[in-house]
C-alpha cells in the first residue's frame, strides 16, 4: 500500500507548486527565497552635461568673392591642398581701367582750372566731360573671375559655415579644421594558430 500513496503524493506537491505560481507567483519556499535583502535603490541625480567645447581651428577664407559651389561637407576628411569653395570675383575690365584713368587725369585738370581761375566756359566743359566719364565707368561691365579657397591642412571638416550664394571676405570664417584622429595602428588577423 505504501507504494499506491507516493505517486499521489507527488501529484499533490506537483499541484501545490502549480497553484502557487499561478496565484501570482509570489509564494516562494523558504529554502528558495534569497538570505539577504536587496540594497534599497538610492536616488541618482540627473546628468549635467556641459556643452562641448568648439574644436578645431577656424578656417578662414583668404579670398573674396561670392560662393559659386561647395566642395566639402561636414565630418569630410581633407588634405593639404584639397579644393573646399570656387568663388566669383568681380574684377575691373580693361575698359574701366581706362575710364578710371580717363576720370584721375580730368578730376586734376578741372582742379587745376579752379586754381587758375579759368573762365566759366572752360569749367563748365571740363565738368561736363568729368560727368559723361563717370557715366561711361558707371556702365562699364566688370569681368567676373574664379578663385578657389584650399585647404591649408589636412585635417577633418567641422562645422561648415559657407553656402552657395553667400558673399564672403578674406577674414570669413567657411568652417573648422581639426587635425584627423590618430590612425588605427590594431593589427588585423586573418586566423589564429
Amino acid at each position: 500500500m505504501a507504494r499506491r500513496f507516493q505517486p499521489m503524493k507527488k501529484s499533490i506537491g506537483t499541484g501545490l507548486l502549480l497553484i502557487a505560481f499561478a496565484a501570482g507567483g509570489t509564494v516562494v519556499p523558504r529554502w528558495l527565497a534569497p538570505s539577504h535583502k536587496a540594497p534599497a535603490a538610492q536616488p541618482v541625480a540627473p546628468a549635467i552635461v556641459a556643452p562641448e567645447p568648439a574644436v578645431g581651428e577656424p578656417l578662414l577664407a583668404g579670398q573674396s568673392g561670392r560662393v559659386h559651389e561647395v566642395f566639402y561637407h561636414a565630418g569630410q576628411p581633407v588634405r593639404r591642398g584639397q579644393l573646399l569653395l570656387k568663388l566669383l570675383q568681380k574684377q575691373p575690365s580693361v575698359q574701366q581701367l581706362q575710364l578710371q584713368r580717363r576720370l584721375n587725369q580730368q578730376q586734376l585738370a578741372l582742379a587745376a582750372l579752379r586754381q587758375q581761375l579759368a573762365p566759366a566756359g572752360q569749367l563748365a566743359a571740363a565738368e561736363a566731360g568729368l560727368a559723361a566719364t563717370r557715366e561711361q565707368l558707371a556702365r562699364a561691365v566688370p569681368m567676373l573671375n574664379f578663385v578657389y579657397v584650399t585647404a591649408p591642412a589636412d585635417g577633418l571638416l567641422l562645422a561648415p559655415t559657407a553656402q552657395a550664394g553667400d558673399q564672403l571676405r578674406p577674414d570669413s570664417p567657411v568652417a573648422r579644421l581639426a587635425p584627423l584622429p590618430a590612425p588605427d595602428t590594431t593589427p588585423l588577423l586573418s586566423h589564429v594558430d
